[in-house]
């Protein structure tokens, strides 16, 4: 499956427009789609430690990319575009619950 940056304007339409959230510029952010997604950066699997809070938000999709890996999708306050990505599962990123 391919990994890449996506779109023109659709992080943005997924990114919350509050300013004190986001690092500026929060590039394309309007929130169209009421997803609200926040700069909730990454925790690193080797040590623990977190990065990218305030730049980027990474959020764990449903499916598989191998034995221990899965996609997740980036968001970063710089982009407007989504990008599509597969990482080891021991990464700690955010996930969103879906109501059935």
């Amino acid at each position: 499956m391919a990994t890449a940056w996506r779109g023109t304007d659709e992080g943005g339409q997924l990114k919350d427009t509050n300013r004190w959230l986001w690092t500026q510029p929060n590039e394309g952010a309007t929130n169209e789609t009421g997803f609200s997604a926040l700069p909730t950066g990454q925790r690193w699997s080797s040590n623990g430690l977190y990065s990218g809070l305030g730049t980027h938000a990474y959020y764990w999709t449903a499916t598989e990319g191998g034995p221990m890996a899965a996609y997740f999708r980036l968001l970063m306050s710089s982009w407007a575009h989504v990008n599509r990505q597969n990482g080891a599962k021991n990464f700690g990123l955010a996930v969103r619950c879906v109501k059935d």
